[in-house]
Formats: structure tokens, sequence, C-alpha cells
């Protein structure tokens, strides 16, 4: 662009140069040609004339270079400023690191920590992701004779492995993990992930197996202990007899601490297991991470079709979140 304005600058000038050296050409031919009884006298006009035309090319040339060089000036400058934007531009660019592809903080162990600007929003979803457990895989390994036995009520291709983000105590963002039944993988998904966003605090998230003591019984124990949200285990409801939803994959048991299972004795007394919930046996105490109905947790299992232990009459399980699927 800067080429093809000077070329039309000079182009300009030229013209302009000749046009003038055309005008002198035939002052002087008018002069000669003239026959007058002053041939004597000096032809002062001629050379006058030759002064002036020389004095005005020399203006007008003047004036073009000046806009040349101003067009040229303005023209470098608006170049070097393009470049500069388009040099800033690479440069963010360069300096802007892509983010991490989602797969890779998801497959970090349960409790690893996330920095918040590692997460890509757009692709939430990605960070709560849902496979099938097969056998001899890295999680059949870890469940297998633990939370998982052989029988005859629910195969291993009725589960699903279950990994998610979540805020903990600190307002840490940590990987979690979870097993539930395949029939309500999407649900539980959906749930965890309506949670994050609503930075949700969830003081643990890991297999039961990570507390086993030899029995599903006690090792629930030993997760509740520890304040560990849980769901599947393949064990009996509390107190013996049947099958409980844990071992369908059909219930979540969240901050258990916060929210204790709790019975009521026949002279009106309250009773629970763990000593690190006393302080949470009163409901209306408004502490954090209490769950009633108000509170978040609730209102989104409830919009899933899941229904809450604190509603049950005797006993209460404040931690207890369970779908009934008809076969």
């Amino acid at each position: 662009m800067i080429e093809r304005k000077m070329k039309l600058s000079a182009a300009v000038v030229a013209t302009s140069i000749a046009l003038v050296i055309g005008g002198c050409a035939a002052g002087r031919e008018s002069v000669e040609s003239e026959e007058t009884a002053e041939a004597g006298i000096e032809q002062t006009g001629e050379s006058t004339y030759t002064e002036e035309t020389i004095a005005e090319i020399e203006i007008i040339s003047e004036s073009e270079e000046t806009r040349t060089s101003e067009g040229f000036s303005e023209n470098v400058v608006e170049s070097a400023g393009s470049a500069e934007t388009e040099a800033e531009t690479e440069a963010e660019a360069e300096t802007e690191e892509a983010l991490p592809d989602p797969e890779d903080i998801i497959t970090a162990p349960a409790g690893t920590y996330v920095d918040p600007a590692d997460i890509d929003m757009d692709r939430i979803s990605d960070y709560f992701t849902a496979e099938e457990i097969v056998e001899g895989d890295e999680v059949y390994q870890r469940i297998y004779g633990k939370s998982y036995v052989d029988n005859d009520n629910v195969a291993l291709s009725d589960l699903r492995y279950i990994k998610v983000l979540h805020y903990d105590f600190d307002h840490n963002i940590k990987v979690g993990e979870i097993i539930v039944n395949k029939a309500v993988s999407d649900d539980i998904r959906m749930i965890f992930g309506e949670l994050f966003y609503s930075e949700y605090e969830i003081n643990s998230m890991h297999l039961i197996d990570d507390y086993w003591t030899g029995d599903g019984d006690s090792s629930d124990y030993a997760s509740i202990d520890v304040n560990n949200t849980s769901a599947f285990c393949y064990r009996e409801v509390t107190g013996g007899g049947n099958l409980s939803n844990h071992a369908y994959g059909l219930a979540v048991d969240l901050n258990p601490q916060q929210n204790p299972y709790v019975s009521t004795r026949a002279d009106g007394s309250l009773s629970w297991a763990h000593s690190n919930a006393d302080e949470y046996i009163d409901r209306s105490s408004g502490l954090a991470h209490v769950i009633t109905h108000e509170d978040k947790a609730f209102q989104v299992f409830s919009e899933h079709g899941f229904t809450w232990g604190g509603d049950w009459n005797n006993p209460k399980d404040y931690q207890h979140f369970e779908k009934r699927i008809r076969n």
C-alpha cells in the first residue's frame, strides 16, 4: 500500500511539471514570432517568465513531496500499528496456556486437588463421567471381594463407576468417585454436577473399599466415621435382614457426620452410633452442611426422583437418599 501511494504521488508531480513546461514552450514560441519595433529591447519577459515558472514548479514539487512524505509517514505509522496489534495478539495467544483436557483431570485419583483455573466451564459435563466396570480392570480389582462379591442379585454389568468434581469443606475442588446402579447413573452425574455448579461442599468422596475392615457393615461404619460420602456396597440394611438399597447401588449417603442415622427409643430418647455427630442431632441448629428441606442437596435429589431418609418416621437417616426402580 505504501509503494502504491508513492507511485501515485510521483505521477501527480510528473503531470504537473509536464503541464507547466508545456505552457513555457508555448510562451516562448509566441514571443519569438512577434516582429516589433522594439526588437532591441532585452527579452526580460522571457527571462522573468522562466524564473517564475521555475519557482512555481519548485513550489508544486515541494508540495507534492510534502504530501508524499506525509502520506508515507502516515502509512508507516498505520502499518506499524497494525503490526503491533498482530504481534500483541500472537503474544497473548502464546502466553495463554491451553487448558488441560478434562479427561486428564477426571482420571486422577479421588481426593486429587484441582486448580479452578484448569477447569474448562464450556466442557463442564466432561468432568462428570460414568464407566462400566469390567472384570479384571482397575476398579474391579479394588472392589472385588470387598464391596462387590459374587451374588444372585446384582451383576457387575448393573453397576457404573462415576467420577465427579466437588468442593470440600475448605472449599477446595477435588476429584470424587462413587459407584451406583446404571439405572441412576445419569441422575447421579447430573445431581453432582448441579451441586458442583452451586459450590455445594462435600467432605470427601471415595469408594467404601478405601475403608474396608472385612465386611460391609463395619466398613460402612469406618467410612462414616471419616465423614465420607459413598453409595454402593453389597450389604444388608442396618440392623440386618433384607438387602439395603446400597447393595443395588440405588442409595447415596451424603456428608454422614453432619447428617447421622438417628433412632428414637421407646422412651422417646434418641440414639446414634457416631460420637462425631453429637452436635448435629439438633436439626434446627443451623450448622453448616446439615441437610434440611431447604438444603440444595435435598432439592436436587428430590428433583431427580430420590427420597430422603430424613423424612422417615423412625429411624431417620439424614444422610440417605435413595431411588426405587421398578423391574
